[in-house]
Parts: structure tokens; sequence; C-alpha cells
């Protein structure tokens, strides 16, 4: 007769069905203030034309998988250096099995880090209610209007564009500590973009500019495509950066 499986065991098969794809045994920037390895997931709701994880998104098969056990054990080696966990994608919150993977990063004292497209509302509430969250970093691609944000995030679900309201909303509150981040990519959006979102993303505590970078993109066209200037970047930074109590723009 077979032994009933255990709590443990479940939870481990649970958390090995995870989509894991990549391992960074340490970051700087992912965690502001935080020394964190990074872990990759596999596949995401949104076909943002510019995204530079084109096979990750797109074929998440092609790239040699992560256990949880190699991203568990990475962390307890390192745990003398190690803040946390920053886990991105792809998009982690289409994966139904996240928060049971968090459960054992967090069993190990680690902190956690969620980076989002904020299309996943229940997944990021559910995250913050059960404390299995300490930094929510979420992506607004444009501004937040359907017909513009349709385009850049290469999405045509109008409900998925409605749970990104609502988790910029969730966000506001302030229940986890948090940033918003937009990367700026020519042909897709202008200055007068970043002022309006900008304007709409006013006071809250963090927002980020971001570079695009142009290799392995979604549509290859991108690829071709010359970021802005640094320069011009840091200028159109210097017309928003009084609307938040952090501002900060990263280049390539």
């Amino acid at each position: 007769m077979k032994k009933p499986h255990s709590k443990k065991s479940l939870s481990e098969n649970r958390c090995n069905r995870m989509k894991l794809r990549g391992l960074l045994p340490l970051s700087l920037i992912e965690y502001p203030g935080k020394m964190v390895a990074v872990v990759w997931t596999g596949g995401c709701n949104f076909r943002c034309p510019f995204c530079y994880n084109r096979d990750l998104v797109l074929n998440p098969t092609s790239i040699d998988p992560v256990s949880e056990g190699e991203v568990l054990g990475l962390l307890k080696r390192r745990e003398k250096w190690l803040d946390g966990l920053a886990i991105t994608g792809g998009e982690p919150t289409i994966h139904e099995d996240l928060p049971e993977f968090i459960k054992r990063v967090k069993d190990l004292d680690f902190l956690v880090s969620i980076e989002t497209n904020g299309s996943n509302l229940e997944m990021l509430k559910k995250l913050i209610e059960d404390e299995l969250v300490d930094y929510i970093a979420l992506d607004v691609k444009a501004p937040l209007d359907w017909d513009r944000y349709k385009t850049v995030a290469g999405m045509d679900d109008k409900n998925k564009f409605e749970e990104v309201l609502k988790s910029v909303k969730l966000l506001k509150e302030g229940k986890v500590d948090y940033e918003f981040r937009t990367t700026f990519v020519p042909n897709l959006l202008d200055g007068e973009d970043i002022i309006t979102i900008a304007e709409q993303l006013k006071g809250v505590k963090r927002y980020a500019l971001q570079q695009f970078t142009p290799r392995n993109t979604i549509n290859e066209k991108f690829e071709k495509l010359e970021p802005i200037a640094q320069e011009e970047l840091e200028k159109i930074g210097e017309k928003i950066e009084g609307m938040f109590q952090d501002f900060r723009i990263r280049g390539i």
C-alpha cells in the first residue's frame, strides 16, 4: 500500500510545476536597496512588441528549466549575503503555483519582490493579504487609456486592461512597498505620453523611467530601433520628477 503524500511533498509537487526558466545569483537593481537573486518564469499574457525576452515569452520550453530546489539551494548557500529573491518573467502572476513557491522562499526568511504587468488583480491581492510579497514593481506600459495601452502592450483583452487599472489602485493603497515604471520606447511613446502617465500616477511613492533595450525583441523590427538619447530622457525626467516621492531614471 502506498503511503499518503505528506503536506510537504504535495507542496513541492505543486511548486515544481512552476515554469522557472532562469536564475541570476545576484542583482543590485531589481529591489531598491537590497541584494537579491533573480528568477524568471516562462510565459506571458501580454505581447509587448519591444519586450527583450522573446524566447521566454513565446517559447519558454526552449530555455533550460530551473528547479525549485536549485533556487532554494542558492538562497541557503548565500543567506549571509542575499536579502531576498526577485521573481520576474515573462509574467509571474499567470502561474497558479506562485504563492506555494513563494511560501517556501519565505520559510527561509528571505524578502520577495515581484515584477508584474498588473493583469492578475486577484493574485496580487492574495500575495499581499497573505504577506507573501514585500515589494511589487508594476510596469505601466502606456498612458492609462485602452486604445493606447492595447497597442503598446500588444493585447486585445480589455478585461486585462481593467485589471491593470485596479492593480494600480491596489498598490496606491500602500499595503506593500512598490514602484511603478515605464519603458520609453521610441515610435510607441513620446515625451507627452510620459507626462500623461506621470500625471495619472502623481503622488505615488516611487516611479522609474527606463531605457528601451533593442535586442531579442518580440517584434524583430524593434531590434533596429535606437533608444532615445540618455540626455533627452533626462530632460523628460526633469518635467516629472517633482510629482513623486522617489523618481529615478534607469539607463541601458
